[in-house]
């Protein structure tokens, strides 16, 4: 690109490339893109660049890969503690159409639910205690 400059290491070496996922994304680095996406980048360091209008395209994927991710942590708990979806909903506290629709991936989860689902799926304890009884008897505790 003429005139661009890379931020991080001053080069004039900037081109427009497709970056393949999955790939920490610099400003998330808990989120990894799963889906590649056209991005200035730099020859020299590697670094990337936006554009005026590219914050549309990496929220998108960002979104994507939340989606995907999501599918990805549903799918493991569902099939490590043998359990139906319904079983799951009433764990996580939300209704078991909007988890039809998270396992679709038709839906992006709140910020909450993909946190959730993240404990659940990595931490194998997490779907016991997770159990809508135990919130009953920890709210009696408080």
């Amino acid at each position: 690109m003429k005139n661009k400059r890379c931020g991080n290491c001053g080069s004039f070496e900037i081109t427009k490339n497709k970056v393949e996922g999955p790939f920490r994304w610099k400003d998330y680095p808990l989120v990894y893109l799963t889906s590649p996406i056209s991005l200035l980048q730099c020859n020299a360091c590697g670094e990337t660049m936006r554009l005026p209008g590219d914050s549309e395209k990496i929220d998108h994927a960002v979104e994507e890969s939340l989606r995907h991710y999501t599918q990805f942590f549903i799918a493991k708990i569902l099939e490590r503690e043998n359990c139906k979806q319904i079983e799951l909903a009433a764990r996580l506290g939300v209704s078991p159409e909007y988890l039809s629709s998270l396992k679709a991936g038709n839906r992006t989860p709140s910020f909450q639910t993909f946190n959730f689902l993240r404990t659940l799926a990595m931490n194998e304890g997490a779907f016991q205690v997770a159990a809508p009884e135990n919130a009953t008897r920890l709210a009696k505790v408080g």
